[in-house]
């Protein structure tokens, strides 16, 4: 046993994000997986397999499923509020690596969204000799925040400390590239195993096992214990995305009905080609030549096959039975199943009209799940961020959130009843405040626009026709009022 054992919740839910990833990256990726997702047909030969195996074909739900999801999330841009300027340079570039805040919540989510697992590390470079912050901040030495995907959190212990359940240790994997040894040109990978812990006094600590230096992973180096403001810290600063341990991903069950859906396409492809081409015969005896072989006849690329039947008739072999029709229905079933398990941006329309109402009902169980991971992202996005502003002692950091977008109503307004709503507000049949709101909750109206804003463009429009404030307010021009 040593500091690469994985936990028992690690090996219980590898296999599962490995075939989620796969799913979602697509063909290649199920092709590269082999039998693992699409099992060999007893007997079948290694040709028969191979031709087998290239004639299924992968249909991209998942991952297009899991852009739409993704889409969903950031189709607004996420809010930042109660945000101190020197937290907010801060966050232009929050792991030291050019990504704004943004962008890293964006990577972080569509890298969680095959396994709804993952953490984001908070942490200060190592800087034992250096005690005084102007040589901090002349060095550039900051906190910055690091993320880990599902398969890089090997190990991981809670332990109940003053009553409170928090993380004891944390095992990290970080693969990299070290030069070969004799050839400039080539790399080898390597790997470092961080241990994130807390020693017998309660202090955090880091120490290192690298298998590229002496000792290897039986040498560690450490024990390193970062400090804030010079003083340890009571707890690890990594923080579990989006909850506290592995749940299974929102779009597993989805993954699964397609790798489904892609043996069933393997076994229709295959059926097709074997039963798609009439095979010519004859009953006959087949003609034998001076040294008693069959003699061959060639029909293009096709084989002339002899019966023995002495009443000599000759046609073509068909396939007539409804092997292929159940088949079919089966692929058909897989894509239903996966429409309902998520995959609408990909599915096809309805024939019939399903009223708006009636369609977000049928959305409400979807958008609550992809809802309530959003929220849960948030609440870790903020911790993060506080986190990084506590350890750069920055005044109001602590206040400050962040907000990824739950609004997930897709539904659009129709044309007749933009009209009647258009029309009602030239009458003065609702508000003009109403007709604002209704324009913005249908995404016709910038989400950072306020009625305010909304007033003084409509005024600024005026000016620039040469109405005017009063000629908006006295009801001469009322269309100038819609106007947004």
């Amino acid at each position: 046993m040593g500091v690469d054992v994985k936990c028992k919740l690690y090996t219980n839910n590898r296999s599962r994000w490995d075939m989620v990833r796969a799913a979602v990256a697509g063909e290649d990726a199920i092709r590269a997986g082999g039998e693992i997702y699409l099992p060999r047909p007893s007997g079948m030969t290694d040709p028969e397999w191979k031709a087998y195996y290239t004639r299924a074909h992968w249909f991209g739900a998942t991952g297009r499923t899991a852009e739409g999801l993704h889409g969903m999330v950031f189709q607004k841009a996420p809010v930042l509020i109660d945000c101190p300027n020197a937290l907010l340079k801060i966050l232009e570039d929050i792991d030291t690596q050019g990504t704004n805040l943004d962008q890293f919540a964006s990577d972080v989510v569509w890298d969680t969204l095959p396994t709804n697992w993952g953490g984001i590390l908070v942490d200060y470079p190592r800087a034992d000799d250096v005690t005084d912050r102007a040589t901090v901040e002349k060095k550039g030495y900051r906190a910055y925040a690091v993320h880990y995907s599902a398969e890089a959190i090997i190990n991981w212990r809670y332990k109940t400390i003053d009553n409170k359940r928090q993380l004891s240790m944390v095992v990290l994997v970080e693969p990299y590239e070290a030069p070969l040894e004799g050839d400039v040109f080539s790399t080898q990978e390597k790997k470092r195993y961080r241990v994130l812990s807390l020693d017998e006094a309660g202090n955090y600590q880091q120490h290192i096992y690298d298998e590229g230096k002496p000792g290897g992973l039986e040498t560690p180096s450490g024990p390193f214990y970062p400090k804030r403001n010079n003083q340890h810290m009571k707890y690890i600063p990594f923080f579990p995305f989006p909850s506290s341990a592995p749940e299974k991903s929102m779009i597993y069950d989805l993954a699964c009905e397609n790798i489904g859906h892609f043996q069933k396409t393997a076994d229709h492809e295959n059926g097709l080609h074997l039963t798609g081409i009439p095979t010519p015969f004859a009953s006959c005896p087949a003609p034998l030549d001076k040294d008693g072989k069959t003699v061959e006849v060639k029909l293009g690329g096709s084989s002339f096959l002899w019966l023995g039947d002495p009443q000599a008739t000759a046609g073509y072999l068909e396939f007539t039975g409804k092997g292929l029709e159940a088949l079919e229905r089966a692929k058909q079933g897989c894509e239903e199943r996966m429409a309902i398990l998520g995959a609408r941006i990909i599915s096809a329309e309805k024939k019939g009209v399903e009223s708006a109402e009636a369609a977000r009902i049928h959305r409400a169980g979807e958008n609550s799940v992809l809802a309530s991971f959003a929220l849960n992202a948030s609440d870790v996005f903020t911790a993060v961020i506080r986190e990084i502003g506590l350890w750069e002692n920055i005044p109001g950091s602590d206040k400050t959130t962040y907000k990824l977008n739950t609004d997930y109503d897709m539904s659009q307004m129709n044309p007749q009843l933009f009209t009647a709503w258009t029309t009602a507000r030239i009458q003065n049949e609702i508000p003009r405040v109403v007709y604002f709101n209704k324009l913005k909750a249908n995404g016709d109206i910038p989400p950072e626009m306020e009625y305010e804003d909304y007033l003084e463009a409509l005024d600024a429009d005026n000016m620039n026709h040469g109405h005017g404030d009063k000629k908006r307010n006295s009801g001469e021009t009322k269309t100038d009022e819609l106007t947004a």
